[in-house]
């Protein structure tokens, strides 16, 4: 007993000693811990805090959060329960073979585990050509962007506890056969990302990452343009690869996963390409006005890489989640899209882009979907209500 008080009083010792060091001097620093952190105010004192305790144990809890070794020590513990135990002490994510991460909400969208149901889904397609015929009277292109998920591109490398054999109907096969079924204007990158993957020289996917790879992401951004193209004709602006850098270091959202475990030491990727994207200059070719629809995949093609600032105009939009505008070249970013004028929004737009992962699927367009059918609906009906004056003979 009188052993562990010691060890204790040693390492309290070796603690405070260290905040003193790292305070009065710049010996050491810390990489800052990655991930959201709820802070404790700084206490007040007061009698009755006092006397309660409650000041002592907020004051214990505010110490702690603020000592300058906590992201070390906790980076450390991470490793340890990593390195001996394979345990991650990080949320919704699931180590695999190979050492491969894995988002846990992916692999349930993968398995099956929350289907919605063919009805639901068949009804939210049928709203969608609703929406597509009437967008397309008023000469706004709808496409609707299936973002592949990591399980479905590499399901070889998911943990040892999902067994592939009982993987039942998930909401991407019942959305991809209606998209087809119903013509729908679409690409679905996850089938086209299984077909790309054995002459991939790169990964789609990296080992620490949870979209697709940066690499990964030019290669659909170009088939998206193309497809953009060939469905309305218009003529976007040109660019070209100019060389690249090959790399274990990865960028960006590349290694979103592996960060999160806050780690002493990283998990090794594996050799990474980015390509060097260069856009035409002093173009005369007119940009589109487009609206996109969408989750944390599009990130890729606005800040990864800037294919759509640069390919589309000043007017353009990212709607994240149909809740916020989360890009606009104009000042309308953070804006709630429930305060904007939804027919005023969409109605005079080039494109409208819905662009969601397969583990979005349980909710395709975030309600997007049905606040155009609900509006287009009324419109259609207030238009075909309005009857022509009559001209009145003199």
């Amino acid at each position: 007993m009188k052993i562990a008080k010691h060890i204790l009083f040693i390492l309290f010792f070796c603690v405070f000693l260290s905040e003193l060091i790292i305070n009065h001097t710049q010996f050491f620093s810390f990489k800052k811990l990655n991930g959201q952190t709820i802070r404790e105010p700084q206490p007040k004192f007061t009698l009755d805090n006092w006397l309660n305790g409650n000041c002592q144990e907020q004051q214990m809890k505010f110490f702690e959060q603020n000592l300058d070794i906590r992201p070390f020590l906790i980076r450390f513990r991470n490793q340890l329960g990593y390195s001996i135990f394979n345990e991650l002490n990080a949320p919704e994510i699931e180590v695999g073979k190979n050492q491969v991460l894995f988002g846990s909400g992916y692999i349930e969208s993968y398995m099956g585990q929350n289907f919605i149901g063919e009805d639901k889904i068949i009804n939210k397609v049928n709203m969608l050509a609703y929406v597509q015929d009437e967008l397309k009277k008023r000469n706004v292109d709808l496409v609707f962007v299936i973002a592949p998920g990591k399980p479905s591109v590499f399901p070889e490398y998911l943990p040892e506890k999902y067994d592939l054999r009982k993987k039942k109907r998930s909401n991407y096969d019942a959305f991809a056969e209606q998209l087809e079924k119903q013509k729908i204007n679409h690409i679905d990158f996850s089938n086209y990302f299984l077909k790309l993957k054995p002459k991939s020289k790169y990964p789609l996917f990296t080992r620490c990452g949870v979209h697709w790879s940066g690499y990964a992401s030019t290669i659909a951004a170009d088939s998206l343009v193309k497809y953009m193209e060939k469905l309305s004709a218009v003529d976007l602006l040109n660019y070209h690869t100019e060389g690249g850098q090959e790399t274990t270091v990865p960028r960006s959202t590349d290694a979103d996963l592996g960060d999160l475990l806050n780690l002493t030491v990283d998990i090794p990727s594996h050799e990474m390409y980015y390509p060097n994207i260069m856009f035409e200059k002093n173009s005369k070719k007119e940009k589109p006005n487009v609206l996109i629809i969408g989750d944390s995949f599009v990130w890729s093609w606005i800040s990864f890489y800037n294919f759509f600032p640069n390919l589309f105009n000043e007017k353009s939009a990212f709607w994240y989640y149909n809740h916020e505008v989360a890009w606009s070249p104009t000042d309308q970013n953070k804006t709630l899209t429930a305060s904007l004028n939804l027919k005023e929004e969409t109605t005079h737009r080039d494109f409208i882009l819905i662009v969601n992962a397969e583990s979005s699927l349980n909710n395709a367009g975030q309600f997007f979907i049905e606040q155009m059918f609900e509006m287009l609906h009324k419109d259609t009906l207030n238009t075909n209500s309005i009857l022509p004056t009559p001209i009145s003979k003199k």
